[in-house]
Protein backbone atom coordinates (compact mmCIF):
# COMPACT_ATOMS: atom_id res chain seq x y z
CA UNK A 1 0.00 0.00 0.00
CA UNK A 2 1.80 2.75 -1.26
CA UNK A 3 1.03 6.15 0.89
CA UNK A 4 2.54 9.72 0.15
CA UNK A 5 3.59 12.57 2.47
CA UNK A 6 2.97 16.08 1.06
CA UNK A 7 4.83 18.93 2.74
CA UNK A 8 6.30 22.23 1.00
CA UNK A 9 8.19 23.89 4.01
CA UNK A 10 9.21 21.40 6.03
CA UNK A 11 12.81 19.96 5.35
CA UNK A 12 12.96 16.16 4.72
CA UNK A 13 14.47 15.51 8.22
CA UNK A 14 11.74 17.05 9.99
CA UNK A 15 11.28 15.21 13.22
CA UNK A 16 7.75 14.87 13.12
CA UNK A 17 6.99 13.94 9.41
CA UNK A 18 9.91 11.91 8.61
CA UNK A 19 11.98 10.56 11.93
CA UNK A 20 8.50 9.87 13.36
CA UNK A 21 5.34 9.63 11.17
CA UNK A 22 7.79 7.96 7.92
CA UNK A 23 9.64 6.09 9.59
CA UNK A 24 7.00 4.58 11.14
CA UNK A 25 4.70 3.86 8.53
CA UNK A 26 7.50 2.39 6.65
CA UNK A 27 8.44 0.14 9.50
CA UNK A 28 4.65 -1.15 9.47
CA UNK A 29 5.28 -2.22 6.02
CA UNK A 30 3.71 0.46 4.29
CA UNK A 31 5.13 2.04 0.77
CA UNK A 32 5.70 5.73 1.91
CA UNK A 33 7.01 8.30 -0.03
CA UNK A 34 7.72 11.91 1.04
CA UNK A 35 7.74 15.35 -0.89
CA UNK A 36 9.59 17.92 1.13
CA UNK A 37 12.27 20.49 0.87
CA UNK A 38 16.16 18.53 0.04
CA UNK A 39 19.49 18.76 -1.22
CA UNK A 40 19.95 17.66 -4.92
CA UNK A 41 16.99 16.94 -6.80
CA UNK A 42 16.92 13.14 -7.62
CA UNK A 43 14.64 11.05 -5.35
CA UNK A 44 16.46 8.64 -3.03
CA UNK A 45 15.60 6.28 -0.50
CA UNK A 46 16.07 6.66 3.53
CA UNK A 47 14.88 4.87 6.88
CA UNK A 48 12.69 2.87 4.27
CA UNK A 49 11.23 5.75 2.54
CA UNK A 50 11.94 7.05 -0.41
CA UNK A 51 11.99 11.16 -0.71
CA UNK A 52 11.24 13.34 -3.12
CA UNK A 53 13.76 16.47 -2.75
CA UNK A 54 11.67 19.95 -3.42
CA UNK A 55 13.79 23.01 -3.66
CA UNK A 56 13.75 25.78 -1.56
CA UNK A 57 11.11 28.69 -1.70
CA UNK A 58 12.93 32.18 -2.20
CA UNK A 59 9.90 33.49 0.00
CA UNK A 60 6.73 33.19 1.47
CA UNK A 61 4.97 33.62 -1.66
CA UNK A 62 6.72 31.89 -3.54
CA UNK A 63 5.62 28.72 -1.73
CA UNK A 64 2.17 29.32 -1.92
CA UNK A 65 2.12 30.06 -5.61
CA UNK A 66 4.12 26.32 -5.99
CA UNK A 67 1.26 24.21 -4.16
CA UNK A 68 -0.67 23.29 -7.07
CA UNK A 69 2.76 21.88 -8.61
CA UNK A 70 3.45 20.10 -5.27
CA UNK A 71 0.22 18.57 -5.28
CA UNK A 72 0.61 17.49 -8.92
CA UNK A 73 4.01 15.72 -7.78
CA UNK A 74 1.97 13.96 -5.11
CA UNK A 75 -0.55 12.83 -7.79
CA UNK A 76 1.76 11.32 -9.91
CA UNK A 77 2.72 8.74 -7.56
CA UNK A 78 -0.92 7.43 -7.55
CA UNK A 79 -0.86 6.87 -3.64
CA UNK A 80 -3.71 5.06 -1.93
CA UNK A 81 -3.61 7.79 0.75
CA UNK A 82 -2.38 11.34 0.79
CA UNK A 83 -1.35 12.70 4.39
CA UNK A 84 -0.88 16.66 4.26
CA UNK A 85 1.39 18.52 6.54
CA UNK A 86 0.62 22.08 5.59
CA UNK A 87 -2.33 24.15 4.99
CA UNK A 88 -1.72 25.88 2.02
CA UNK A 89 -1.35 22.03 0.09
CA UNK A 90 -4.65 21.20 1.41
CA UNK A 91 -6.91 22.19 -1.14
CA UNK A 92 -4.75 21.27 -3.90
CA UNK A 93 -4.11 17.71 -2.95
CA UNK A 94 -7.90 17.52 -2.39
CA UNK A 95 -8.70 18.60 -5.86
CA UNK A 96 -6.00 15.87 -7.24
CA UNK A 97 -7.10 12.99 -4.51
CA UNK A 98 -9.82 11.58 -6.71
CA UNK A 99 -11.50 8.59 -4.77
CA UNK A 100 -8.05 8.43 -2.71
CA UNK A 101 -8.74 9.38 1.24
CA UNK A 102 -6.07 12.63 2.30
CA UNK A 103 -5.79 13.22 6.21
CA UNK A 104 -4.75 16.74 7.17
CA UNK A 105 -1.78 16.40 10.18
CA UNK A 106 -2.01 20.20 12.05
CA UNK A 107 0.65 20.44 13.86
CA UNK A 108 -0.32 24.41 14.56
CA UNK A 109 -3.61 26.20 14.11
CA UNK A 110 -2.71 28.30 11.32
CA UNK A 111 -5.95 30.12 12.81
CA UNK A 112 -3.63 31.20 15.46
CA UNK A 113 -0.63 32.01 13.25
CA UNK A 114 -2.81 34.45 11.22
CA UNK A 115 -3.21 36.23 14.46
CA UNK A 116 0.07 36.71 15.45
CA UNK A 117 1.48 36.93 11.75
CA UNK A 118 3.92 39.93 11.16
CA UNK A 119 3.54 39.49 7.35
CA UNK A 120 -0.42 40.19 7.46
CA UNK A 121 -1.28 44.17 8.37
CA UNK A 122 -3.42 44.65 11.50
CA UNK A 123 -6.24 45.80 9.19
CA UNK A 124 -6.20 42.43 7.20
CA UNK A 125 -6.08 39.61 9.94
CA UNK A 126 -9.60 39.55 10.95
CA UNK A 127 -10.40 39.28 6.94
CA UNK A 128 -7.72 37.00 6.36
CA UNK A 129 -8.57 34.59 9.59
CA UNK A 130 -12.37 34.89 8.36
CA UNK A 131 -11.57 33.62 5.05
CA UNK A 132 -9.30 30.89 6.06
CA UNK A 133 -11.74 29.49 8.61
CA UNK A 134 -14.60 29.27 5.90
CA UNK A 135 -12.26 28.02 3.03
CA UNK A 136 -10.62 25.16 5.86
CA UNK A 137 -14.20 23.77 7.33
CA UNK A 138 -14.96 23.30 3.65
CA UNK A 139 -11.86 21.29 3.14
CA UNK A 140 -11.83 19.47 5.48
CA UNK A 141 -15.29 17.75 5.45
CA UNK A 142 -13.62 16.23 2.34
CA UNK A 143 -10.88 14.92 4.17
CA UNK A 144 -10.71 10.93 5.58
CA UNK A 145 -9.77 12.19 8.87
CA UNK A 146 -7.80 15.27 10.62
CA UNK A 147 -4.47 14.33 13.05
CA UNK A 148 -3.60 16.89 15.39
CA UNK A 149 -0.79 17.31 18.08
CA UNK A 150 -3.11 18.73 21.11
CA UNK A 151 -6.20 18.25 22.41
CA UNK A 152 -6.72 22.11 22.42
CA UNK A 153 -6.59 21.60 18.45
CA UNK A 154 -8.83 18.95 18.30
CA UNK A 155 -11.35 20.89 19.95
CA UNK A 156 -12.28 23.30 16.98
CA UNK A 157 -11.54 20.26 14.53
CA UNK A 158 -13.87 17.66 16.33
CA UNK A 159 -16.95 20.46 15.49
CA UNK A 160 -15.84 20.29 11.81
CA UNK A 161 -15.20 16.24 11.56
CA UNK A 162 -16.03 13.31 13.26
CA UNK A 163 -12.40 11.72 12.93
CA UNK A 164 -10.24 13.70 14.43
CA UNK A 165 -7.44 12.04 16.08
CA UNK A 166 -4.63 13.77 19.16
CA UNK A 167 -1.23 12.04 17.57
CA UNK A 168 1.62 14.08 19.99
CA UNK A 169 4.54 14.74 19.32
CA UNK A 170 6.39 13.31 21.58
CA UNK A 171 10.17 11.76 21.11
CA UNK A 172 11.06 8.46 20.49
CA UNK A 173 12.35 7.13 23.86
CA UNK A 174 14.84 4.94 22.86
CA UNK A 175 16.78 8.07 21.10
CA UNK A 176 16.95 9.74 23.87
CA UNK A 177 17.38 7.00 26.44
CA UNK A 178 20.29 4.82 24.66
CA UNK A 179 22.31 8.32 24.97
CA UNK A 180 25.19 8.18 27.47
CA UNK A 181 25.52 10.75 30.49
CA UNK A 182 28.26 13.73 29.61
CA UNK A 183 29.48 15.37 32.60
CA UNK A 184 28.58 18.67 33.49
CA UNK A 185 28.85 22.26 34.87
CA UNK A 186 25.49 22.49 36.40
CA UNK A 187 24.94 26.33 34.71
CA UNK A 188 24.49 25.23 31.43
CA UNK A 189 21.16 26.53 29.70
CA UNK A 190 20.13 25.39 26.36
CA UNK A 191 17.48 26.43 23.65
CA UNK A 192 17.88 24.21 20.54
CA UNK A 193 15.42 24.24 17.51
CA UNK A 194 14.30 27.36 15.21
CA UNK A 195 15.55 30.15 16.22
CA UNK A 196 13.23 33.32 16.21
CA UNK A 197 11.72 36.07 18.57
CA UNK A 198 8.37 33.85 19.73
CA UNK A 199 11.38 31.34 21.55
CA UNK A 200 12.23 33.58 24.50
CA UNK A 201 15.79 34.18 23.74
CA UNK A 202 15.90 37.85 24.64
CA UNK A 203 14.22 37.22 27.75
CA UNK A 204 16.70 34.54 28.57
CA UNK A 205 19.70 36.72 27.62
CA UNK A 206 18.16 39.54 29.76
CA UNK A 207 18.05 36.52 32.55
CA UNK A 208 21.56 35.80 32.42
CA UNK A 209 22.02 39.45 33.17
CA UNK A 210 20.18 39.43 35.86
CA UNK A 211 21.92 36.07 37.56
CA UNK A 212 25.36 38.01 36.41
CA UNK A 213 24.68 41.17 38.79
CA UNK A 214 23.80 38.25 41.54
CA UNK A 215 27.44 36.98 41.01
CA UNK A 216 26.00 33.83 39.40
CA UNK A 217 27.43 33.26 35.78
CA UNK A 218 24.98 31.17 33.95
CA UNK A 219 26.14 29.96 30.44
CA UNK A 220 23.19 29.72 27.63
CA UNK A 221 24.29 27.73 24.17
CA UNK A 222 22.09 27.99 21.07
CA UNK A 223 21.63 25.64 18.03
CA UNK A 224 19.17 25.55 14.78
CA UNK A 225 18.14 27.66 12.04
CA UNK A 226 17.45 31.12 12.77
CA UNK A 227 14.77 33.54 11.17
CA UNK A 228 17.68 35.97 9.86
CA UNK A 229 21.17 37.13 10.52
CA UNK A 230 19.86 40.10 10.99
CA UNK A 231 18.01 38.70 14.05
CA UNK A 232 21.21 36.95 15.67
CA UNK A 233 22.46 39.75 15.04
CA UNK A 234 20.28 41.96 17.18
CA UNK A 235 20.79 38.79 20.00
CA UNK A 236 24.13 39.32 19.95
CA UNK A 237 24.01 43.15 20.58
CA UNK A 238 21.36 42.63 23.23
CA UNK A 239 23.88 40.48 24.91
CA UNK A 240 26.66 42.50 24.43
CA UNK A 241 24.82 45.95 25.87
CA UNK A 242 23.82 43.65 28.90
CA UNK A 243 27.65 42.41 29.58
CA UNK A 244 27.20 38.81 28.92
CA UNK A 245 28.18 38.17 25.39
CA UNK A 246 30.70 36.13 26.43
CA UNK A 247 28.13 33.52 28.29
CA UNK A 248 25.72 33.10 25.14
CA UNK A 249 27.32 30.61 22.68
CA UNK A 250 25.63 29.49 18.95
CA UNK A 251 26.57 26.17 17.55
CA UNK A 252 24.77 26.36 14.19
CA UNK A 253 22.01 24.45 12.71
CA UNK A 254 22.90 20.01 14.13
CA UNK A 255 21.45 17.43 12.51
CA UNK A 256 18.45 15.59 14.57
CA UNK A 257 21.24 13.22 16.37
CA UNK A 258 24.19 16.23 17.04
CA UNK A 259 21.24 17.88 18.40
CA UNK A 260 20.33 15.21 20.82
CA UNK A 261 23.51 15.00 22.02
CA UNK A 262 24.39 19.17 22.25
CA UNK A 263 21.04 19.18 24.49
CA UNK A 264 22.20 16.33 26.53
CA UNK A 265 25.52 18.15 27.57
CA UNK A 266 23.17 20.94 29.22
CA UNK A 267 22.09 21.15 32.50
CA UNK A 268 18.78 22.86 32.61
CA UNK A 269 16.45 23.01 29.22
CA UNK A 270 14.31 26.53 28.97
CA UNK A 271 11.56 26.07 26.87
CA UNK A 272 10.38 29.59 27.42
CA UNK A 273 7.94 30.20 24.04
CA UNK A 274 6.22 33.13 24.04
CA UNK A 275 2.52 34.10 24.85
CA UNK A 276 1.50 33.93 21.05
CA UNK A 277 -2.08 32.13 20.13
CA UNK A 278 -0.21 29.14 18.14
CA UNK A 279 2.02 28.90 20.86
CA UNK A 280 -0.39 28.71 23.70
CA UNK A 281 -2.44 26.01 21.99
CA UNK A 282 0.43 23.95 20.80
CA UNK A 283 3.19 21.84 22.82
CA UNK A 284 6.80 22.22 21.68
CA UNK A 285 8.42 18.64 21.29
CA UNK A 286 11.24 20.54 22.71
CA UNK A 287 9.79 20.34 26.05
CA UNK A 288 9.31 16.60 26.11
CA UNK A 289 12.81 15.81 24.61
CA UNK A 290 14.36 17.91 27.37
CA UNK A 291 12.60 15.83 29.75
CA UNK A 292 13.64 12.84 27.97
CA UNK A 293 17.12 13.61 28.30
CA UNK A 294 16.68 14.58 32.22
CA UNK A 295 16.51 17.94 32.02
CA UNK A 296 14.80 19.78 34.45
CA UNK A 297 12.62 22.26 32.87
CA UNK A 298 11.81 26.23 33.10
CA UNK A 299 8.76 26.55 31.38
CA UNK A 300 5.92 28.94 29.46
CA UNK A 301 3.28 28.85 32.05
CA UNK A 302 0.84 27.65 29.32
CA UNK A 303 -1.73 25.04 29.97
CA UNK A 304 -0.95 22.41 28.02
CA UNK A 305 2.78 23.00 28.89
CA UNK A 306 1.36 22.71 32.49
CA UNK A 307 -0.13 19.38 31.93
CA UNK A 308 3.25 17.73 30.62
CA UNK A 309 5.79 19.16 32.77
CA UNK A 310 4.06 20.69 36.02
CA UNK A 311 2.09 17.38 36.60
CA UNK A 312 5.57 15.23 36.35
CA UNK A 313 7.50 17.51 38.64
CA UNK A 314 9.75 17.96 35.70
CA UNK A 315 10.87 22.04 36.20
CA UNK A 316 9.98 25.77 36.95
CA UNK A 317 6.59 26.93 35.22
CA UNK A 318 7.49 30.58 34.80
CA UNK A 319 5.65 33.47 33.04
CA UNK A 320 8.14 34.04 29.89
CA UNK A 321 7.90 37.39 29.14
CA UNK A 322 9.61 38.29 32.46
CA UNK A 323 13.32 37.64 32.46
CA UNK A 324 13.52 38.13 36.96
CA UNK A 325 10.92 35.22 36.74
CA UNK A 326 13.60 33.30 34.53
CA UNK A 327 16.56 33.94 36.52
CA UNK A 328 14.64 33.33 39.49
CA UNK A 329 13.95 29.84 38.43
CA UNK A 330 17.62 28.99 36.77
CA UNK A 331 19.02 30.49 40.12
CA UNK A 332 17.04 27.86 42.20
CA UNK A 333 18.15 25.18 39.93
CA UNK A 334 21.94 26.05 39.39
CA UNK A 335 22.06 26.71 43.34
CA UNK A 336 20.32 23.08 44.49
CA UNK A 337 21.41 20.65 42.24
CA UNK A 338 19.57 17.67 43.90
CA UNK A 339 16.40 19.38 43.40
CA UNK A 340 17.27 19.65 39.75
CA UNK A 341 18.46 16.30 39.41
CA UNK A 342 15.23 14.93 40.65
CA UNK A 343 12.97 16.99 38.33
CA UNK A 344 15.49 15.96 35.69
CA UNK A 345 14.49 11.94 36.51
CA UNK A 346 10.42 13.02 37.05
CA UNK A 347 10.70 14.04 33.86
CA UNK A 348 13.11 11.48 32.11
CA UNK A 349 10.57 9.00 34.10
CA UNK A 350 7.49 10.04 32.57
CA UNK A 351 8.75 10.45 28.69
CA UNK A 352 9.42 7.24 29.57
CA UNK A 353 6.69 5.59 30.84
CA UNK A 354 3.80 8.14 28.97
CA UNK A 355 4.69 10.80 26.75
CA UNK A 356 6.50 9.10 24.41
CA UNK A 357 6.44 7.98 20.39
CA UNK A 358 5.69 4.30 20.81
CA UNK A 359 3.03 5.07 23.05
CA UNK A 360 1.32 7.68 20.15
CA UNK A 361 2.48 5.78 17.07
CA UNK A 362 -0.38 3.03 18.18
CA UNK A 363 -2.85 5.82 17.37
CA UNK A 364 -1.32 6.68 13.93
CA UNK A 365 -1.00 2.96 12.66
CA UNK A 366 -5.17 2.50 13.88
CA UNK A 367 -5.74 5.03 11.97
CA UNK A 368 -4.07 4.32 8.77
CA UNK A 369 -5.67 0.26 8.96
CA UNK A 370 -9.14 2.54 9.15
CA UNK A 371 -8.56 3.85 6.32
CA UNK A 372 -6.69 1.46 3.67
CA UNK A 373 -5.97 -1.58 6.25
CA UNK A 374 -2.95 -3.33 6.81
CA UNK A 375 -0.28 -3.67 4.46
CA UNK A 376 -0.24 -7.40 2.71
CA UNK A 377 2.10 -9.48 1.25
CA UNK A 378 4.07 -7.52 -1.30
CA UNK A 379 3.97 -4.17 0.13
CA UNK A 380 6.91 -2.78 2.34
CA UNK A 381 8.92 -0.56 2.34
CA UNK A 382 11.22 0.72 -0.34
CA UNK A 383 14.50 -0.80 -0.94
Amino acid sequence: MRVCHVCNGHTADDSRVFHRTCCELAKAGYEVHLLARGNGTASYVEKGVMIHPLSESGSRMQRYTRASRVAQLAAELKPDLFHVHEPDLLGPVINRAGSQPVVYDVHESFLDMLAESTWLPMWGKPLARTAWDRWERRLVRRCAAVVTVTDTIAKRYSAIHPNVRVVANYPAWGNAGDLGCDVRDGRTCVIAGALNQDRGLSQAIEALAILSQRDLKVRLILAGPSVSNDYLKRLWDLAERLGVRQQVEYHGILSKEDALLFQKRADIGLVIYQPLLYCINSLPNKLVECMSLGLPVVFSNFPNYREIAEKSGAGIMVDPTKPEQIADAIESLVRDPDSARRMGEAGRAAVRDRFNWQVESIKLLDLYRQLIGVPGKGDGSIN
